[in-house]
C-alpha cells in the first residue's frame, strides 16, 4: 500500500521569523517588506511581542514559488 500525500503531512508548527527566514533563504527585513507588499503570508500575532507563521502557510508559499518558475 502506497502512502498518500495526506498521510505524510507533518503537523502544523508555529515558526518565528528566524525559522521562516532560514527556510526560505531570506532576511527578516525582506519578509516584513514582502508582507507589506502582499507577497508573503502574514504572521499570526499571539501577543504584543510574539508573532508566528503557520508552517503550512510557508509551505504553500514555497510551492507557489516553484509552480511560478515552471510556468516561465
Amino acid at each position: 500500500m502506497q502512502a498518500t500525500q495526506q498521510d505524510r503531512q507533518q503537523p502544523v508548527r508555529l515558526e518565528d521569523v528566524r525559522q521562516v527566514g532560514a527556510r526560505i533563504g531570506r532576511s527578516k527585513s525582506w519578509i516584513h517588506a514582502a508582507i507589506k507588499r502582499g507577497e508573503f503570508p502574514a504572521a499570526l500575532r499571539l501577543s504584543t511581542r510574539c508573532t508566528r507563521w503557520k508552517s503550512t502557510d510557508v509551505d504553500q508559499w514555497i510551492e507557489a514559488q516553484f509552480s511560478g518558475m515552471e510556468a516561465k
